[in-house]
Order: C-alpha cells, then sequence, then structure tokens
C-alpha cells in the first residue's frame, strides 16, 4: 500500500535496551539498529514489512485499536503490524533478521563474536550483479536507460504485478522517476493499473508527495476516482496541501 515519506524511527525502539538477551533476540536487536544505515536506501513498502515484523517480534499480535483513516502514516503501520494475525513472535524475529540480510549481504553476525558486520551502507539494489538483475530491479533504481533498453523486449511485463503486487507503473510513482513513467506510457502501460490494494500510481504518486510524476500521470489521463481497497481516492492518501491543490487543479 502506498504511503507517505516516513522516517521510520519508532523503529528504533527495538535495540540495546531490550532486557531479552537470547541468541535470537540479540540478533534482532542488531538487525534492528543496522536498518538505520540502510533507511535512505529502502522503499516504503519494504520498510512497513520491516515495521510489522518489528512490532510482532517486540510485542507480538496487533493489540492497539485502528488509527483513524485520514492518519495515513499511522493507518499504514498499523495495517502491516495487524496483517501478521497470530504468528509466533520468534518466527517474525527470525523473518525481519533474514529481510535485512537481504537488504545487505554484509550484515552478519559471528558466533565468536557476536556483534554485527558492517561495511559501508549501499543501495541494496546494487548488491545484484547487472546481469543478475530483471527489469523490476532497473525501475526501482531508476536506471531508466536498462528500463529503456528491456522494455521493448518485455512487454508482457508492462502491465503484470509482480510478487509484491506491484506493477512497474506503481514502482516508478513511488520512487518519483518521472522519465521510467514516460517511458512505460510509451511502451503501453495501463496509467489506472491497480496494485493488489487496488491502488493507481496516482495514489502512490499522491502519498509519497512527487508533484512532477502526478503532474505527469494526470496528464496522461489518470482517473482520480479510482478507490483502493479502504474506500480512499488519491486526494485523500495525499501528503500534503501542495498535492491537493495540484489534484483539484487538474479536476
Amino acid at each position: 500500500m502506498a504511503t507517505s515519506l516516513d522516517s521510520f524511527n519508532d523503529l528504533k525502539e527495538l535495540g540495546i535496551d531490550c532486557e531479552d538477551n537470547d541468541s535470537l533476540t540479540d540478533t534482532f536487536n542488531k538487525a534492528a539498529n543496522h536498518l538505520q544505515n540502510l533507511l535512505p536506501n529502502v522503499d516504503n513498502h519494504t520498510l512497513l514489512s520491516l515495521y510489522g515484523y518489528y512490532k510482532q517480534g517486540l510485542q507480538g499480535s496487533c493489540n492497539t485499536p485502528k488509527p483513524s483513516w485520514y492518519d495515513m502514516k499511522a493507518k499504514s503501520k498499523w495495517e502491516a503490524w495487524n496483517k501478521l494475525g497470530d504468528m509466533p513472535q520468534n518466527e517474525a524475529k527470525q523473518i525481519y533478521i533474514q529481510t535485512i540480510k537481504n537488504l545487505d549481504p554484509s550484515f552478519n553476525v559471528t558466533e565468536k563474536e557476536s556483534w554485527v558486520s558492517v561495511s559501508v551502507p549501499q543501495n541494496p539494489e546494487t548488491f545484484k550483479e547487472t546481469k543478475e538483475k530483471t527489469l523490476v530491479d532497473f525501475v526501482k533504481e531508476g536506471n531508466y536507460l536498462q528500463v529503456a533498453k528491456l522494455l521493448p523486449i518485455s512487454k508482457d511485463l508492462i502491465n503484470k504485478l509482480d510478487e509484491e503486487g506491484l506493477g512497474l507503473i506503481h514502482w516508478a510513482a513511488d520512487r518519483g522517476s518521472v522519465d521510467i513513467l514516460e517511458v512505460l506510457f510509451k511502451c503501453g502501460a495501463d496509467v489506472n493499473l491497480q496494485d493488489s490494494d487496488g491502488q493507481t500510481a496516482l495514489h502512490y504518486a499522491s502519498s509519497c508527495g512527487h508533484l512532477e510524476c502526478i503532474k505527469v500521470l494526470l496528464t496522461c489521463n489518470a482517473r482520480q476516482d479510482i478507490v483502493d481497497a479502504e474506500g480512499l481516492s488519491p486526494e485523500d492518501v495525499a501528503s500534503d496541501d501542495a498535492v491537493k491543490e495540484l489534484l483539484v487543479n487538474f479536476k
């Protein structure tokens, strides 16, 4: 689900102050601390998933009321946690740790030192060799040249949702990649394609505050009346007044 930009500073709640010092929790703590080094390079969709596993690992099943619909940040976080249901805390901790390892293979806790080996933070998308990357990878990292090169021979993927329930157009809008949005449209991307939560690229661009992307989407006839699974329109999830004003002026 699209959500406005968030520093996720509350992920720092989990750390050295935790009283449980068993091996799994110790690694869990270090993984949570290490995430702070990766924040600039991790997309909001992944951060929300991590938030859910973090809260589940720390507190167990979601035990707080659902936030008001207009507090999109809090609502998105609550949903990421609540959807885990009765998942055991240790399982949530293991998934959290593995996700951090996937984001940064340099993260490692040795049995001898029981400490985190940290390299200089890198963009997670660069850990793959170029030849191993997919079209989705290139869209995520904003690599316009590779996207433009692969699109003509990957037309079957242009309007297909990936395993995370997003299409290429959603990733481009989430990252604020105007040039990639434009080339996607030239190759036949559906401007009103909905993700697994019913959100369009306009929902993503609006909630993330990417004004230039919004302009491109609206110029390409993006519909503002499409609502997601929660009944919210792009204007409902707008990150600020500037976005709302832009949407209203295009109506």
